[in-house]
Order: structure tokens, then C-alpha cells, then sequence
């Protein structure tokens, strides 16, 4: 006769958690494509906020309201101060990033 013992240990520490870190994000001023997960093939794209942390980079394309908090107004360029946090366990159909507006450090 054989017995199996199985012993289910759970602790907060080993859980992923979120973590954030402050950034700077420059905002296009035109609007680039947005294909959100499971967004159909044939269906137009969305409006989306083109960004990114670095004036070399290439631009990604994230949500229109993507920045909790910032109102974009399509024709500005923006140079801003955010909180990114990256999410241990983002929902399904979203991004594992999240952003909120800190401060517009400039306008243009």
C-alpha cells in the first residue's frame, strides 16, 4: 500500500509583485496605429499615443489613454514625467505596463 503526502506551502514573498520605477516619456504629436490584443484582423486600427523614454528610440504605440491622468491634445509634443509600473500579473488581454502621469515637463 502506498501513500502520497502532498503539502501546499504558500507564501506572500515567493507571490511576483509590481514594481515601479519613475521615467521620462517624450509624446508625439500625431497619433500613431493601435492593434489592442485580440483586436480582429480586418477591423480598423485604433488611435494610439505614440511614445518613448529615449530621443533615439522608436516610437511605440500604447492606448490613447494609456497615461492615467495626462490629457492629450493631438498636434503637441510632449516631454513628460511618469510612473511606469510593471504589473506581475496583468490581465489577459493587456499590457504588463502601466503608466501614470507624474508631471508635462514641457509642451511644444
Amino acid at each position: 500500500m502506498c501513500a502520497v503526502v502532498l503539502f501546499a506551502v504558500s507564501c506572500d514573498r515567493d507571490l511576483p509583485k509590481d514594481w515601479s520605477e519613475v521615467i521620462n516619456l517624450y509624446v508625439d504629436a500625431e497619433l500613431g496605429e493601435y492593434r489592442p490584443w485580440g483586436h480582429p484582423e480586418d477591423a480598423e486600427p485604433l488611435d494610439g499615443l505614440k511614445i518613448k523614454e529615449r530621443k533615439d528610440a522608436d516610437w511605440e504605440v500604447i492606448p490613447i489613454d494609456g497615461i492615467m491622468g495626462f490629457s492629450y491634445v493631438e498636434g503637441n509634443e510632449y516631454f513628460i514625467e511618469v510612473e511606469k509600473t510593471h504589473l506581475a500579473n496583468p490581465p489577459a488581454d493587456a499590457s504588463n505596463i502601466s503608466y501614470t502621469l507624474i508631471r508635462i515637463i514641457s509642451v511644444h
